[in-house]
């Protein structure tokens, strides 16, 4: 990418029009995120008719993101761009998609795991761990949408955020694997440890896809930042 091509194309707002529905697609990625973190508290609360509602929104919800990530594919394809950003753009949008594809499938466990009748020592790590994944998808948003503004320090700050966030999601996911196999969980049935584990796996999975769609997104910074 060249910075001073992508610098002029971005004051251009008919241009502009495929970044912005890049950005309304994060949005959206942030809500299935957020719903996550919502079921999981109903599930552990054993609100289970609350849950399913909750589920079936999420699900709306990752379709409308997968919905909006092929028209910004086909904005994306249609626009002035040159070959090289086209495909930039494409990879990045993929990637944030990715975010609602992992915390989708982690409320499908839900659907059929209840969390309340675990120990309040895993509680607390899943919601932890579901809580700083939130903050990754919201800084991951909002780092996207600092570019409209041309807020490139913001965007520096949020997409180091994200990075540190999901370093502590690391370290959630550690400890609640080691809280699974410690004597106080032995004689949980084996296959609540699997699908548990399987839970455990998507949240961080989940918080991974915003770290590597960050790595996308700072190479559009760079850019943006090289001096002129």
């Amino acid at each position: 990418m060249a910075s001073k091509d992508l610098g002029e194309w971005l004051k251009d707002r008919k241009k502009l029009k495929s970044y912005e529905m890049l950005v309304s697609h994060a949005d959206k990625v942030f809500q299935v995120v957020d719903e996550l973190l919502n079921l999981v508290r109903a599930s552990m609360n054993a609100q289970s008719s609350k849950a399913d509602a909750i589920y079936a929104r999420q699900e709306q919800m990752e379709r409308d993101a997968d919905f909006l990530r092929r028209k910004v594919m086909d904005e994306i394809a249609r626009s002035e761009l040159p070959p090289d950003m086209k495909k930039y753009f494409m990879e990045l949008s993929r990637e944030v998609d990715m975010v609602a594809d992992y915390a989708h499938g982690a409320g499908r466990i839900l659907a059929f795991l209840p969390l309340s009748s675990l120990g309040q020592d895993i509680k607390d790590k899943i919601e932890q761990m579901c809580v700083k994944t939130r903050e990754c998808a919201l800084d991951l948003r909002d780092a996207l949408s600092a570019i409209l503004s041309r807020e490139y320090r913001r965007a520096v700050n949020l997409s180091d955020k994200v990075e540190d966030d999901e370093k502590e999601v690391d370290r959630l996911y550690v400890e609640a694997r080691g809280l699974l196999l410690s004597d106080k969980y032995s004689t949980m049935d084996p296959r609540m440890v699997i699908f548990l584990s399987e839970f455990f796996e998507a949240i961080e999975e989940t918080s991974d896809r915003c770290e590597d769609s960050i790595d996308y997104f700072r190479v559009l910074l760079v850019e943006l930042t090289k001096p002129r």
